[in-house]
C-alpha cells in the first residue's frame, strides 16, 4: 500500500507540474469542458483493450483514464471547488453506504440481490434530486438512463413483446415521414426508433455502444473481404455472401 501511495503522490506531482507556470502550454489551457472529449475517448479505449484481451494495452489505457481524473481534480482544486482528496473520500463513503450487505447488517445471496440493494440505496440518495440528464453522455446511454429512471415510477413497457410492437410502430411512422419527405419529421421518427432500440438494450441488459461498435467492426471486416473478392472478379452478391462465410470461419 505504501508503494501505491508513493507512486500516486509522484503522479499527482507530475500532473500538477504540467499545469504550473513553467509547465506544458497545452496542458495549462485545458478546462472541464475541453477534457470531456478525452474522458469519453479514454473510456472507450479501455473497453477496446478489454475486448481485444490486450492486457499490456489495457494497463496503458487505464493509466490514460486515470490521467483525466487527475487533471479534472487538479483543475477543480485550482478553482477552489474540490480536490482529489475530496473525490476519494466521497467515493469511499458512497461505496460503504451502497454496500450495507458488506459493511452493514444487510445480506445479499447473489449478484442480483447485491445490485438490488445498490439501486435501493442509490434511489434513497437521489430521491430529492431533479431528473436532469447530461447531454455530454453518449446519446444511446443517455436514452437508457432516462428510461431507466422513469421506469422506477411505473413508466415502462409491460413486456418484451410490447416494446417490439412499439419498434414496429415507430418504423411504420418513419416510413410515412419518409414518404412525406419532411426532413424534420424524418429526423424525429428516426430518433424515436433509436430511443426504442435503446430501451430494448436496457431490458436485455446490453450496452448499445459496445453492441454497435461490435457490429461496426464486423461490417468493416466483411467490407474489406468483399472489396478484395470483388477486385478478384467476384460479383457483388457472391462476394458479400462469401465474405460472410469467411468471417464465420475466422470466428470459430
Amino acid at each position: 500500500m505504501s508503494d501505491i501511495a508513493k507512486e500516486l503522490r509522484n503522479l499527482i506531482r507530475t500532473t500538477k507540474a504540467l499545469r504550473a507556470e513553467n509547465g506544458c502550454p497545452w496542458d495549462k489551457k485545458q478546462t472541464f469542458e475541453t477534457l470531456r472529449t478525452y474522458v469519453i475517448e479514454e473510456a472507450y479505449e479501455v473497453v477496446e483493450a478489454i475486448d481485444s484481451e490486450d492486457i499490456l494495452n489495457l494497463k496503458e489505457e487505464v493509466g490514460d483514464l486515470l490521467l483525466q481524473v487527475l487533471f479534472l481534480s487538479n483543475i477543480a482544486e485550482e478553482e477552489n471547488l474540490f480536490n482529489l482528496s475530496h473525490v476519494l473520500v466521497a467515493l469511499n463513503d458512497k461505496l460503504i453506504r451502497r454496500h450495507p450487505h458488506v459493511f452493514g447488517d444487510r445480506k445479499a445471496q447473489d449478484e442480483e440481490e447485491a445490485l438490488s440493494i445498490w439501486n435501493e440505496q442509490k434511489s434513497k440518495e437521489n430521491k430529492n434530486k431533479s431528473r436532469e440528464f447530461s447531454k455530454s453522455a453518449p446519446s444511446l446511454i443517455r436514452a437508457i438512463d432516462i428510461s431507466k429512471s422513469y421506469s422506477k415510477s411505473g413508466l415502462d413497457f409491460p413486456s418484451e413483446e410490447s416494446i417490439l410492437l412499439k419498434l414496429a410502430s415507430e418504423i411504420k411512422e418513419f416510413r410515412e415521414a419518409s414518404l412525406s419527405k419532411d426532413a424534420a419529421s424524418i429526423e424525429d421518427e428516426l430518433g424515436d426508433i433509436l430511443f426504442t432500440v435503446a430501451n430494448i438494450c436496457r431490458i436485455k441488459k446490453v450496452n448499445p455502444e459496445i453492441a454497435l461498435n461490435n457490429s461496426s467492426d464486423k461490417f468493416n471486416e466483411r467490407a474489406k473481404i468483399f472489396l478484395r473478392l470483388k477486385s478478384e472478379g467476384a460479383k457483388d452478391e457472391d462476394a458479400w455472401d462469401k465474405a460472410k462465410l469467411i468471417l464465420k470461419e475466422r470466428s470459430k
